[in-house]
């Protein structure tokens, strides 16, 4: 239940003084809801004009406020935090009535104790006036019924605050039931039964009232049963009432404004929360929004009752880097920021990162308003940039080292290469035969190496940025026969047929002259050195969907493992053929998906282990359509 307010706490003391006429208590019950109230402990004073203390209820604390001067009498409130009177300005007044009263009845019982003959004691201010008093100012009043008579009295002040005169209405109950909402009788005269057969304390009940200019007019009523007949009937009741209309209205607008911050919380992933650190309880989450413990994994209830729940999922390292910082913000009322990481129950790592605006609300107390939001996903993109950035930067140097020893090595292999074929063709000192096969060992041995060395400076080019094409329109058809005849010989060695099916000879493509020769060439020996004697290799020309042109190199060799297949373009991939007896350095293909993509084509493969495979490259058309009868003519490629 929130503390009472601080005109109900008013209230419930001048009821309390009321119903007992003892002043001493009801200020014990103000003092002690108005510790509950404001967190700590509250105390009371009454000094004479002298600086004597008179009387003291509860403790000395370390805030004076200024309560009234009555007469030769000064009463003084200690708080445990510093407020200005006016933040007290609904509790004031019937602290200063109840303390003069409490004074009076002091003052009467040491005269009785010093006087052997009964005194006159000193005037004290009447129920009804230390009421009025109490209540001046505060658009509350107070009333006294007779059920005997059904006399309300005292209940000027109250036909006053909605507008009538005292002739304009009668003074009994019944008078003033007219002025109550037809739809709310019921439930006032309910809330006052319940009081009277001792369900409740005290009797309490809001209810609408017809002003005098025909608005309604929210009423709290709240009183009690002061006397009762010998057989338990109730005769006399005395209480309060207070227009509450634009406090209900005032409530209403906060309402409906913290229904709209709610669903704007809800529309937040992270949470936002307030935070509260009083020097020497520790610290409490006073508020979380209602998607935030989601965060952590927890329910909410669970995070609002013990903030330990969720600084046990925190690391300690992170948990020193965050009371640091709070410390900092605490002392120095800046902004509080923190990443810190979260150890979720379901065991998942989380990283959270928190920002907050510390008020100092007392010299003990500290308030944060702030905001935490998951950032794993940024975190871990900072990371996998982090990462690229270095394998792009180790790639790079790998690419250079390539670069520069492939050019070293070059000059002089073409050295080696060279000397080899003028021993072989010195006519002064010819080789022997012996001679010769070894030195053709050599030199084709040099030329596989050269070969490689060559692809490997184009991939390193290529992966650099720094191959330059000459893009322009190419006869598909015309560069795959003259590519198949610069293979004829090889292909006649290894016992191999190649053959060109007919069509596509008027489509052109759009690619560098030299580098789709080269990739021909790549293809076309591929299809060679792994197939089998006896075996083909069919190259077809043929318009492709959506503006593309394709080139198919069909085999029927050894075909390739369905596990290779998805690694069979990466750099120094061989698969099963790395232990064969053909020899490769696995660039051929990495070069030729490259070159195919730098030409804007795709390079696409199809194979099946013993019967052979199929390479398609697909590049873009160039000069428009190509003429339907070339279109008509293409036939499909060989299997």
């Amino acid at each position: 239940m929130p503390p009472a307010s601080l005109a109900e706490i008013a209230r419930d003391a001048l009821l309390h003084h009321l119903d007992r006429g003892d002043a001493r208590p009801a200020l014990n019950l103000a003092l002690m809801a108005l510790a509950q109230r404001l967190g700590g402990p509250c105390g009371l004073q009454a000094l004479d004009a002298d600086g004597q203390l008179r009387w003291q209820e509860g403790p000395a604390a370390a805030h004076p406020v200024p309560v009234a001067e009555l007469g030769q009498l000064r009463g003084q409130l200690w708080l445990p935090w510093p407020m200005a009177a006016s933040e007290l300005a609904p509790l004031l007044p019937t602290l200063a009535a109840l303390l003069h009263h409490e004074a009076h009845a002091q003052a009467e019982a040491q005269a009785l104790a010093r006087a052997p003959a009964p005194a006159q004691p000193p005037p004290v201010d009447t129920p009804a006036a230390l009421l009025r008093a109490a209540l001046a100012g505060t658009d509350t009043f107070a009333w006294e019924w007779n059920l005997d008579n059904d006399w309300l009295g005292d209940i000027d002040e109250g036909l006053r605050l909605l507008g009538y005169t005292r002739q304009e209405l009668g003074h009994t109950q019944e008078d003033w039931n007219r002025l109550i909402h037809p739809d709310d009788l019921a439930a006032n005269d309910e809330a006052f039964q319940r009081h009277a057969a001792g369900e409740t304390e005290i009797y309490e009940h809001s209810y609408r009232a017809r002003h005098r200019n025909g608005q309604w007019r929210w009423m709290l009523e709240r009183g009690r049963i002061v006397e009762r007949h010998p057989d338990g009937r109730p005769r006399r009741v005395v209480g309060t009432q207070v227009d509450i209309t634009e406090r209900l209205e005032a409530e209403r607008v906060a309402s409906e404004a913290v229904q709209r911050l709610q669903q704007i919380a809800r529309q937040v992933p992270g949470m936002l929360y307030m935070f509260e650190l009083e020097r020497g309880r520790g610290g409490v989450l006073r508020y979380t929004s209602e998607r935030g413990p989601a965060l952590f994994g927890l329910p909410q209830v669970q995070v609002q009752a013990d903030m330990n729940t969720i600084w046990r999922l925190i690391p300690r390292e992170d948990q020193r880097r965050m009371y640091a910082a709070f410390e900092t913000s605490a002392r120095t009322l800046a902004d509080w920021t923190c990443d810190f990481r979260v150890h979720r129950p379901d065991g998942e790592w989380r990283h959270m990162s928190a920002h907050a605006t510390p008020e100092r609300m007392s010299a003990r107390l500290t308030r944060w308003y702030g905001y935490i939001e998951d950032v794993t996903e940024r975190v871990q993109l900072d990371q996998a940039r982090r990462d690229a950035a270095l394998a792009s930067a180790a790639n790079r140097a790998k690419t250079e080292f390539l670069s520069r020893m492939s050019h070293e090595l070059r000059t002089p292999l073409n050295a080696v290469l060279g000397f080899t074929q003028l021993i072989q063709i010195d006519q002064a000192d010819p080789p022997s035969e012996g001679q010769q096969r070894r030195l053709k060992l050599v030199r084709e041995a040099g030329e596989h190496l050269l070969s490689m060395i060559g692809d490997l400076l184009d991939l390193t080019r290529i992966e650099s940025g720094g191959m330059a094409l000459v893009i322009e329109p190419v006869g598909l058809h015309e560069a795959a026969a003259q590519t198949l005849e610069m293979m004829q010989s090889t292909a006649r060695l290894a016992q191999v047929t190649m053959r060109l099916q007919e069509g596509g000879e008027a489509l052109l493509v759009q690619a560098d002259r030299t580098r789709l020769r080269q990739v021909l060439l790549n293809l076309l020996s591929n299809a060679v050195k792994y197939n089998r004697p006896g075996g083909t290799v069919t190259l077809a020309v043929r318009a492709g969907r959506a503006g593309q042109v394709q080139l198919t190199v069909t085999d029927t060799g050894q075909g390739i493992a369905e596990t290779d297949l998805r690694k069979i373009f990466e750099p120094f991939q061989r698969g099963r053929q790395s232990a064969g007896t053909v020899e490769g350095a696995g660039i051929g293909l990495s070069v030729t998906q490259a070159l195919v993509a730098l030409m804007q084509g795709q390079v696409a493969v199809d194979s099946e282990l013993g019967r052979g495979s199929r390479f398609t490259v697909s590049l873009p058309v160039a000069g428009g359509p190509a003429p339907p009868s070339a279109l008509q003519s293409a036939p499909q490629s060989a299997t």
